[in-house]
């Protein structure tokens, strides 16, 4: 007997039906909005990189967007974000004394935060995923008072003052010093924006005021270090101090391999947008996060997600970072 068209329709439309009475509609594609302060800094490049290759394969839709360092643009795209009712926003905050009011209007909205690399100062994120600065600036520190035999004068290079991250690193590197009663801190100030250009005069100054008797340099990042170097340079110093940064930009890691750097530190962006990523992805499907411990942020506690960091030094940096930068 020839089948009934109308039958089969019928039972196709009935066998539909009950898939979806039973809950096995097809999954929501999971939303994630990312809000960059920047993409200026090319160490952020690699994080946009890991997170848009995984996005097909997870079958998410990633909404990505950049403040340029404008705190107005960045509550232009924070309030997009929420207007386009995505799962969950990866906050990289401009300023992170302010940026709590865009984790409140999030929060509101019944949207979670995951804080990546700068975390709102006194704010409730979801989980704040970040590099272990403090050992980063520990690891600077060590390196550097080793190699200056624990005696000398030194000037800290810090980025924008309220930073966390700047906060963490020079922490690291206080906590490392307090070990080596030789060396005495002469200088350790802030610089707006991270500017390279402000390092340089700081350390033309600080070099005019102490005489040149400066050993050594602990820099929050490349580009203040690099602004040491600058200094040095200009100068025309004989014996410039030895100065150490952070982040493995391709310029430091260049002066690391022809001696002009003492050393860097690799704070693996590729690791720290992937751990961000993964945590925004396992929040928008209501699975649990792994972390690895809380802090104290102003009265407010928060769940931390610590991702590694390495010593970058002329031994190394060829093994290590040319994979990223090519020949160094």
């Amino acid at each position: 007997m020839a089948p009934n068209p109308g039958r089969i329709i019928r039972a196709a439309l009935a066998a539909l039906l009950l898939t979806s009475a039973s809950g096995c509609a097809p999954a929501k594609i999971p939303k994630i909005g990312v809000s960059m302060a920047t993409m200026n800094e090319v160490v952020y490049s690699f994080m946009q990189q890991e997170m848009v290759e995984r996005q097909g394969a997870d079958k998410v839709q990633l909404i990505w967007t950049s403040a340029e360092n404008s705190e107005s643009q960045e509550k232009v795209n924070v309030e997009k974000l929420i207007n386009q009712n995505v799962d969950v926003i990866i906050l990289h905050a401009v300023n992170t004394e302010t940026a709590g009011d865009l984790v409140k209007e999030a929060d509101e909205a019944g949207i979670p935060v995951v804080a990546m690399d700068r975390l709102p100062v006194a704010s409730y994120v979801r989980l704040y995923v970040t590099a272990d600065n403090r050992r980063a600036g520990r690891m600077q520190a060590e390196y550097l008072a080793k190699s200056l035999g624990g005696k000398g004068n030194l000037v800290l290079l810090a980025g924008d003052a309220g930073n966390s991250v700047a906060k963490d690193i020079t922490q690291g590197n206080l906590d490392a010093l307090a070990r080596y009663p030789g060396l005495k801190v002469l200088l350790n100030r802030p610089h707006e924006g991270w500017s390279r250009d402000l390092a340089q005069a700081t350390m033309r100054d600080a070099y005019a005021r102490y005489h040149g008797d400066i050993q050594g340099v602990l820099a929050n990042n490349s580009g203040l270090a690099m602004g040491a170097l600058d200094a040095a340079a200009t100068l025309r110093l004989p014996r410039p101090a030895a100065a150490v940064g952070a982040d493995a930009d391709r310029d430091a890691c260049e002066a690391v391999a022809d001696g002009r750097l003492l050393a860097d530190i690799d704070k693996m962006p590729t690791s720290l947008g992937r751990a961000a990523y993964e945590a925004a992805l396992r929040l928008a499907r209501h699975q649990p996060v792994a972390v690895d411990g809380t802090l104290n942020n102003a009265g407010v506690t928060v769940e931390v997600k610590l991702t590694p960091v390495k010593l970058i030094t002329r031994d190394n940096v060829r093994q290590e970072m040319e994979y990223r930068w090519g020949r160094l």
